[in-house]
């Protein structure tokens, strides 16, 4: 996917980085980070393209929390300006719930333990499974 994009003038390189610049964006959307590695803009970019292209979606719904609001503009943007869907015929939803936090507990140097409230930090494997969630939420 990220050859086809440069190879068709919709990415080009920016310090190292392969990135789609979106019209009226100042952030692009880095599909290929300078070390070559991948991301979430990369995944989600070809999953669109996959949804909308060989499944033939005519509808596609994102949901996650609030956080993930610009990130879901960007690509759905970048999609089209990379032709990966057609709006006429394919539309895209973000449905944001909010955000999910838990409570972590931290030790300061006196030995003191405190309970901080946090984002659920899911790259780092500090996150629930939503079963236990739900439990907790009962």
């Amino acid at each position: 996917m990220v050859d086809e994009l440069v190879k068709d003038g919709v990415a080009k390189e920016d310090n190292g980085a392969i990135c789609v610049f979106v019209p009226k964006i100042k952030v692009p959307l880095i599909i290929q980070k300078s070390d070559g590695g991948f991301n979430y803009d990369t995944t989600d970019m070809a999953a669109l393209r996959y949804r909308a292209n060989e499944i033939k979606a005519d509808r596609i719904v994102y949901v996650t929390d609030v956080g993930q609001e610009f990130h879901f503009k960007l690509v759905f943007a970048g999609g089209k300006v990379a032709n990966f869907y057609d709006p006429e015929k394919t539309v895209l939803n973000h449905m944001a719930f909010g955000m999910v936090l838990q409570e972590n507990e931290a030790t300061d140097e006196d030995g003191k333990t405190t309970k901080k409230v946090e984002k659920i930090k899911t790259r780092e494997g500090k996150s629930v499974k939503l079963a236990e969630l739900l439990d907790e939420a009962k």
